[in-house]
């Protein structure tokens, strides 16, 4: 029998989220373009199996794994971390099979309250074959918290695959789009704007909080393609940030879903001089890396129409990767190849 690649991808969260989005995404990019097969895994409450009904369910799970097949595993699962761990524990039974780890986000470097558990998760991952990771940042810190996998592929960025109205070309302005829930403390910069010289659009609907402010409300969008659409109308700048301390640390760390969707869009972004990708970011001109908002301010405000043209001339060209899948391609493809070939 011919060897299968096999990847996971979650079902039934109560709410459309990042986290689904990435791991339903790039399922359908290994589905579609590489051929591989789909391990559907629900979302549900752990605790309410037994140990038995727990090995029922995983076996249900993996039931078309065979012997000396490849399994990449999308982590974490956001089930109860038990579940990852049962998960692999089956796998690891199966004669001459290998395991990749996709680490999507890594919990406990997300939540503060959740440290504690990441010498468990980095015994998780020694026990697989290889590690897809978001960033050579993340691997080295890993490193140093005792990762001892010996093969790593770097993600870099997260694909953001839709169709944007190429009719349109994003306005020059000097305009700063924020997508993200604003009402969340991490983004609290983002309710205390106070710059008069630039214009901060957020994806939210009219509040209160936004009076007497430069500020003005994209609206709601659950659908990435009226996201991306309602950006590249806005124009100007889309801006990843977080004043809060320890998110700017995961910040250099993981990849940025939002970064994404910003140059789906075919709008430059403002970046925190931290961000895992800034190194691309300067060197393919795809926007401004900045210390601080007032920089950021500053710069937007003194930014040229040739120089915000050819900004945005540079995002077209290189967002032709994110919207046709080619990050998650390219991460999935080198690192079979690397278990096989290496």
């Amino acid at each position: 029998m011919d060897l299968r690649v096999h990847i996971t991808n979650i079902y039934g969260f109560a709410s459309i989220s990042t986290a689904l989005k990435a791991q339903n995404r790039s399922a359908k990019v290994a589905k579609e373009n590489l051929n591989y097969n789909e391990l559907g895994i629900y979302i549900y409450d752990v605790a309410s199996d037994s140990p038995e009904m727990l090995r029922s369910r995983v076996d249900g799970i993996i039931a078309s794994v065979s012997e000396k097949d490849i399994v990449i595993l999308q982590f974490p699962t956001w089930n109860a971390f038990e579940f990852d761990e049962a998960l692999l524990n089956r796998l690891k039974l199966y004669r001459g099979l290998k395991t990749i780890a996709f680490v999507h986000d890594m919990i406990p470097l997300m939540f503060e309250s959740n440290r504690y558990l990441l010498a468990r998760h980095i015994q998780f991952l020694n026990r697989t074959d290889l590690v897809i990771l978001p960033s050579r940042q993340l691997a080295e810190f890993l490193r140093g918290e005792g990762l001892t996998v010996e093969k790593i592929v770097i993600q870099r960025m997260w694909d953001f695959p839709v169709a944007i109205d190429r009719s349109v070309s994003p306005p020059f302005g000097r305009v700063i789009n924020f997508a993200g829930v604003v009402e969340h403390e991490k983004f609290a910069f983002a309710r205390d704007w106070k710059y008069d010289a630039v214009e901060l659009r957020v994806t939210a609907n009219q509040a209160d909080w936004m009076q007497r402010k430069n500020i003005k409300p994209l609206g709601w969008f659950n659908d990435d393609t009226y996201l991306t659409n309602a950006l590249r109308n806005s124009g100007g700048f889309g801006l990843v940030w977080s004043e809060d301390p320890y998110w700017r640390e995961y910040m250099k760390l993981n990849a940025n879903y939002k970064l994404s969707a910003y140059l789906a869009a075919g709008i430059p972004v403002i970046v925190d001089s931290c961000v895992a990708e800034k190194h691309t970011i300067f060197r393919k001109n795809l926007g401004l890396v900045v210390d601080s908002l007032d920089e950021a301010v500053e710069k937007v405000s003194n930014i040229s129409q040739e120089a915000y043209d050819k900004m945005t001339a540079d995002v077209a060209a290189f967002s032709e990767l994110i919207r046709q899948g080619y990050f998650v391609k390219k991460a999935l493809t080198d690192a079979v190849f690397q278990l096989l070939y290496d």
